[in-house]
């Protein structure tokens, strides 16, 4: 038997809430990542606050072009999917460099990407 019309909806509302929610909450655990970093390794304070907008903001850009091009039939460009691998390998080495020194603090903050 099929949902109804109305748990359909509230299915869709979840997903809707939970994909704008989830990455949030991931880019501000990720920046503050690579903040710290970025203050750890001599960069003043507003290239630190620009280095992880930068490469979140990179991230973003690349997954829209990729989405873009997969809505109109194509997988997207070669441009796209290299920036798309690089910022997300320097956002996760990134949270991994600043996690506590142990295997599970790795693990923990490798998942903030």
């Amino acid at each position: 038997m099929a949902p109804d019309s109305a748990t359909v909806r509230r299915i869709q509302r979840t997903t809707v809430a939970s994909v704008a929610l989830l990455p949030c909450i991931a880019a501000v655990v990720s920046f503050m990542h690579m903040h710290e970093l970025c203050l750890r390794h001599g960069e003043d304070g507003f290239a630190a606050v620009l280095i992880p907008v930068a490469v979140d903001g990179t991230i973003v850009t690349a997954s829209m072009s990729i989405l873009l091009a997969n809505r109109s039939g194509t997988r997207g460009g070669v441009l796209a999917w290299a920036l798309l691998v690089i910022s997300s390998l320097a956002s996760l080495g990134a949270n991994i460099a600043v996690a506590e020194p142990t295997a599970i603090g790795r693990v923990i903050a490798g998942l903030a990407i």
